[in-house]
């Protein structure tokens, strides 16, 4: 039986379906809800879309009870400590506004402790080599839940993971994300996997964490992407009509196991050089092209539509996207994957 008075209008709260679920699995988490509820809820809100002087910025927050052992478990160092507050959303707002410009790429990610008069925050090193975990894949494999924390990061606009130990973990669609979109983190997933088909084992697994752990950067840091992926050996394809193919195309399995085999400061060098080559490239308009055994091949490369899409009338969804649905029909054929992120965020694989 409805309990509204008289005349008085129902009100669904977005606010108030997102706090029961972060209650809920704050319960699982041994955390508190009374105590971080309302802020936790508040810290997802405003990293689904978090923009600094109109830059939109992507830093990964832990919140806990217990520094050092979050800093043993995701490889923490050097925490600094910025400043305290209540435990509000205020708190957390300002919180942010002082640590989010420190936390971009992998160098440093945010903390906000417990503490008994509301929440100290900072941040702490982490390490930004691409062969190295990042602090959430710690945490990811980590088994034991007796340690209390949350992490949360923004996979795509208006999507975030909200993470904790033991493998238990949310992912949270806010203002209009569609959750039977894929997840950014599945594509790229994918992505990985077709860069690395013909790369023999244990090549194989090292070369697939480093292109997934470069793809994640690159798709925070650019505007929109499209991969497409050559079988092995190939050194082009008549797709292509105009763009950078390398004449001496880069072997990442060999720079990554020269890394493996030696740990020297010269094979670490050619590994983050070559990283930060690729997020460039992907930077770029027009298509990056890599190979299924590892190899990275060319960059703002163009292909002739169809006469069929260029006749189209007007269509959801732009050029890159009518780019990514041609080289989807050749995967199989000319290409092995076929990769696209939009500028909106929208994201898709497809793989043979």
């Amino acid at each position: 039986m409805s309990t509204l008075a008289p005349g008085e209008s129902p009100v669904l709260s977005f606010r108030h379906m997102l706090s029961d679920a972060v209650c809920s699995f704050l319960h699982e988490t041994g955390l508190s809800p009374e105590d971080v509820g309302d802020p936790l809820g508040e810290l997802i809100v405003t990293l689904s879309r978090y923009r600094e002087e109109g830059e939109p910025l992507f830093p990964v927050a832990f919140l806990g009870d217990d520094l050092e052992g979050m800093l043993r478990v995701l490889g923490g160092r050097e925490p600094v400590a910025i400043g305290r507050g209540p435990r509000t959303r205020e708190t957390i707002q300002r919180a942010l506004k002082q640590c989010a410009p420190l936390g971009q790429g992998r160098w440093w990610s945010l903390y906000m402790l417990l503490v008994p008069e509301g929440f100290a925050y900072g941040v702490f090193r982490t390490e930004p080599f691409p062969l190295v975990e990042t602090p959430l894949e710690r945490m990811r494999r980590a088994g034991d839940r007796s340690l209390r924390m949350v992490g949360v990061l923004q996979l795509a606009e208006n999507v975030i993971e909200l993470r904790a130990m033991g493998g238990l973990y949310r992912h949270v669609f806010l203002s209009g994300a569609r959750v039977e979109s894929t997840l950014p983190t599945v594509a790229m997933d994918e992505l990985a996997l077709g860069l690395t088909a013909d790369v023999p084992e244990p090549a194989r697994g090292y070369t697939r964490d480093f292109y997934r752990r470069v793809l994640f950067e690159a798709m925070q840091a650019s505007h929109g992407t499209l991969v497409a992926v050559l079988p092995r050996r190939s050194e082009g394809s008549p797709l292509f009509v105009d763009g950078v193919l390398l004449e001496e195309p880069i072997d990442m399995v060999a720079r990554v196991m020269r890394y493996h085999e030696t740990r020297e400061v010269e094979a670490a060098s050619a590994v983050s050089s070559a990283a930060q080559l690729l997020r460039g490239m992907m930077a770029t308009d027009g298509i990056t092209v890599l190979r299924s055994d590892g190899f990275i091949l060319g960059y703002n490369v163009f292909i002739r539509h169809p006469e069929s899409l260029i006749r189209e009338p007007a269509r959801v969804g732009g050029a890159r996207r009518r780019t990514y649905e041609v080289l989807c029909a050749w995967v199989g054929r000319e290409l092995t994957t076929a990769f696209f992120r939009s500028q909106d965020g929208a994201i898709a694989c497809c793989r043979d």
